[in-house]
């Protein structure tokens, strides 16, 4: 099997190792873009790209418009809430109400989602306006945090989830 060394050029291919490897990281290098929502520009500056990470989605034709991504589809349970794992969403916010996750005791099962917010500090952020307001909530939420976890129907405690604060 010839290498990138050996060159393909004639082919089609790509001709030397640095070329394979720019190519190889060349798409790498966009998707942690596309994934940090921010672009270098000089030396230390930054600036956020929200709509790369946007939910409205990307174009499958190389600068072409960006095509809207599929709306996530949960399963609804008997009280009306949407389950399912946190992974096929769109877009942080378009959780299920009720996501999956493993308790402490092995058995799968679903956190609530304002349950998970509330210890998560995810609720109490909406309301922060500075950097200490953050701080002071660290403060007063030391220590690690457990939410229930349940079957699918929302009501029925199986075990609970641990939601382990940062040691220091």
């Amino acid at each position: 099997m010839p290498n990138a060394q050996s060159g393909l050029k004639g082919e089609g291919g790509i001709g030397t190792t640095r070329e394979a490897f720019r190519r190889i990281k060349a798409p790498f290098i966009v998707a942690g873009v596309v994934a940090c929502g921010v672009v270098a520009i000089g030396a230390g500056a930054a600036v956020a790209v929200p709509d790369l990470v946007a939910s409205t989605g990307v174009s499958s034709v190389p600068g072409g418009p960006p095509e809207q991504l599929p709306a996530p589809t949960y399963a609804v349970n008997t009280n009306g809430d949407t389950y399912g794992s946190a992974a096929d969403s769109d877009a942080p916010g378009n959780e299920p109400d009720l996501i999956r996750a493993v308790a402490t005791n092995g058995k799968e099962g679903y956190v609530k989602k304002t349950e998970l917010e509330e210890a998560d500090g995810t609720a109490a952020s909406r309301g922060f306006t500075s950097p200490e307001d953050a701080l002071r909530w660290q403060e007063a939420n030391r220590g690690d945090r457990y939410v229930p976890v349940y079957e699918v129907d929302g009501e029925t405690v199986i075990g609970e989830f641990l939601i382990a604060r940062p040691r220091s």
